[in-house]
């Protein structure tokens, strides 16, 4: 079952909570000085790759599929939840997504340009169902929630190639294809009725309306949410007719509502504490109605909206107490899926409907990033937990994030690192392990400080919008001082030994510390950092990456919403004005750069027109320039060099613990990529 998930009223009886919050942290800083001290533990062991990814339990519970293998050869497999054997349905592929069908006995495979189907249970014949991007920009959305069907969408073309509207099909396992629907504006969004389209939604002026399709073929518009409103149908029409919606239509969370056919709402369920949107949505084995909502805010909890999932939810709580899970229902079986902020990979576990029993299934070992050999996971004990921390910024709104610091350690008494999130339109996850890059500069004896500045996701559409595309030397940029200066205050970390690391966007909030905040900051490192974000923005909206990070609104209606058009002169100005390109002469902390020669998200030219500026000005600046990385696919080596040369500058800069040396592998890549030595 694939979970109903998110980027961005009435409450229910019972929540099934993850661990609970330590939201007084000096209490929570002296819990974790009386730990033992952790024993030393290799820069390689961060970078363990999961062997099994892409886990996803047919409909009937009856099998799990997953993928086991490293990024260099993958095999599609297949376990049987009643004997608990595996088979191999496919070796050494590029697959990089899951799904079943509607009835369990195909598995939909994506991979590379082309969408497949293999026989799972009791099928035969693979088949490749159709090609993905292309002119059309072909993609994958979904199972078809009725049919042995896949759902695609793409844009339809005129005589000379032009896009001219767009498209949402059904393919049927044997290879039909039947259009459900065309329209001149994006298809965002649909709903069925025993297996006939009934609710469409789509792009209109920049709002997504929702339009009810009668049997009789009319069509009644129901609901028109404002422009940046999350409003997302569930794609299966519940039995009195009306339709699920998560959304935040009225209000600032996202949560579960229902639309009826008239288009009044009614409000379902919402996050129990009042913080959080709704992260992810499980639909029922049964109905295909809704059965648990997932929250990540501070903690990670999940809901179960009815008697039956209430009473299973908290079976599994009786036998993983305090553990952070999320889960897929299945009629015969529930997979189980456990994380955690110091549980290096997931684990996952069978839950048996009928016996109520527990079982871990796939507990393949780690393999080395580089050389892929079977490790161990790094001990749980020995890793820095991840502890919430609000602050209240100076215009007094209230602020999230977390916290890590060594166990058996003082936290006054060492340096701190501020890591910052991308996006900036994302967030830190509760319980997250991520990509070790926290877990990893804690043990080397950093409190590292992850802020959900306003503009993050998951708090709310007002948290959201709060940034009002003040992102120069502005408010988001006063957030994360704002929580440095309160997360010292509360005891954790030395005032005079903090440095800031991040990417992407975190790279910039990087470069316009060190520019502007000087004083604080005595060190960072900026991965993929545009220099001047207005630059980026419209170099972005020039390219095709514009639309892939836009999924619903055009990219340029998509920023001129978040305050950040770049057709506004006057906006784009006062970035460009307060940009760490247009102001290099008050950068004086010691700065290392981390650059892809194949991004296609930060102009490599301006990392470039940025780090020659410093030169020029004797600044204490050093670049590297990974050639064939991207954006986000940095290769195995290129990412231990990174928390090697991270590691390395906060040891010098800030007194955190010496790393261990680079091998020759890495010496000889540092050498090839650097670019501006310092």
């Amino acid at each position: 079952m694939i979970p109903f998930r998110l980027w961005l009223g009435a409450l229910v009886a019972l929540v099934f909570a993850m661990p609970a919050a330590a939201r007084d942290v000096h209490e929570a800083l002296r819990v974790e000085a009386a730990r033992p001290v952790a024993p030393r533990m290799p820069r390689a062991s961060f970078l363990q790759q999961a062997p099994v990814t892409d886990v996803t339990l047919s409909p009937d519970g009856g099998a799990v599929a997953f993928l086991r293998g490293d990024t260099r050869s993958r095999g599609v497999w297949l376990l049987d939840t009643a004997t608990g054997g595996e088979r191999m349905l496919l070796a050494r592929t590029n697959v990089t997504g899951l799904a079943w069908t509607h009835d369990g006995r195909w598995l939909i495979v994506v991979a590379g340009e082309r969408l497949s189907v293999l026989p799972a249970l009791g099928a035969t014949g693979a088949r490749v169902l159709t090609s993905l991007g292309g002119a059309p920009r072909r993609e994958f959305l979904a199972a078809d929630p009725f049919q042995a069907a896949v759902l695609v969408r793409e844009r339809t073309l005129d005589a000379l190639g032009r896009p001219s509207g767009w498209r949402l099909s059904r393919i049927t396992v044997d290879g039909r294809v039947s259009t459900l629907d065309e329209d001149p504006q994006r298809i965002t969004g649909y709903a069925f009725a025993d297996g006939r389209l009934a609710y469409l939604q789509h792009l209109r002026d920049g709002r997504l309306a929702t339009t009810r399709l009668a049997a009789d073929g009319s069509r009644h518009d129901v609901l028109l949410c404002g422009t940046l409103r999350r409003c997302s149908l569930w794609p299966v029409v519940a039995a009195d007719g009306s339709v699920a919606l998560v959304g935040d239509v009225g209000g600032d969370l996202r949560r579960l509502q229902r639309l009826r056919a008239d288009g009044s709402l009614v409000e379902r369920a919402a996050d129990p504490d009042g913080e959080a949107d709704v992260d992810e949505v499980v639909p029922d084995p049964g109905d295909g109605q809704p059965g648990i909502l997932t929250f990540r805010g501070a903690v990670v909890h999940s809901v179960g909206l009815d008697d039956t999932t209430r009473d299973r939810l908290g079976a599994i709580a009786r036998q993983l107490p305090d553990r952070a899970l999320t889960f897929a229902p299945g009629r015969s079986h529930w997979l189980v899926t456990e994380r955690g902020g110091a549980l290096q990979g997931a684990r996952y576990h069978l839950f048996d409907t009928a016996t109520g029993t527990l079982t871990g299934i796939l507990d393949d070992a780690p393999l080395g990033a580089r050389d892929g050999r079977p490790g161990t996971w790094l001990p749980v004990d020995a890793l820095a937990r991840q502890i919430p921390f609000d602050w209240t910024a100076s215009d007094g709104r209230r602020l999230h994030g977390f916290v890590r610091v060594p166990p058996g350690r003082v936290a006054r008494d060492l340096p701190m690192v501020v890591l910052v999130h991308g996006g900036p339109w994302n967030h830190v996850a509760p319980d997250d392990f991520g990509s070790g890059y926290a877990a990893f500069l804690a043990h080397r004896g950093y409190v590292v400080f992850e802020p959900n500045f306003r503009g993050s996701t998951g708090f709310g559409r007002d948290y959201l919008l709060a940034a009002g595309g003040d992102l120069g030397n502005g408010r988001v940029q006063r957030d994360i001082e704002d929580g440095v200066r309160a997360l010292l205050d509360a005891g954790a970390g030395d005032a005079n030994r903090v440095a800031i690391v991040g990417a992407s966007f975190g790279g910039y909030a990087t470069l316009l510390a060190l520019t502007w905040q000087g004083d604080l900051f005595k060190a960072g490192v900026a991965i993929v950092p545009p220099a001047d974000f207005a630059w980026d923005l419209t170099w972005i909206g020039r390219t095709r990456e514009g639309n892939r990070l836009s999924r619903e609104l055009p990219y340029e209606q998509w920023m001129a919403a978040m305050s950040l058009d770049p057709g506004d002169g006057v906006a784009m100005s006062r970035l460009h004005a307060q940009s760490p390109l247009s102001n290099a002469a008050r950068m004086h902390r010691p700065l290392l750069m981390i650059a892809g020669g194949a991004d296609q998200r930060v102009a490599l030219r301006g990392v470039l027109a940025y780090a020659a500026r410093l030169r020029l000005l004797d600044r204490p600046v050093t670049l590297l320039v990974d050639r064939d990385a991207g954006h986000t696919d940095a290769g195995d080596l290129m990412r231990e060099v990174t928390f090697y040369l991270t590691a390395d500058m906060l040891h010098r800069q800030i007194g955190g613990d010496a790393d261990d040396p680079p091998d020759a592998a890495m010496i000889d890549d540092i050498r090839t990529n650097t670019l501006v030595p310092r």
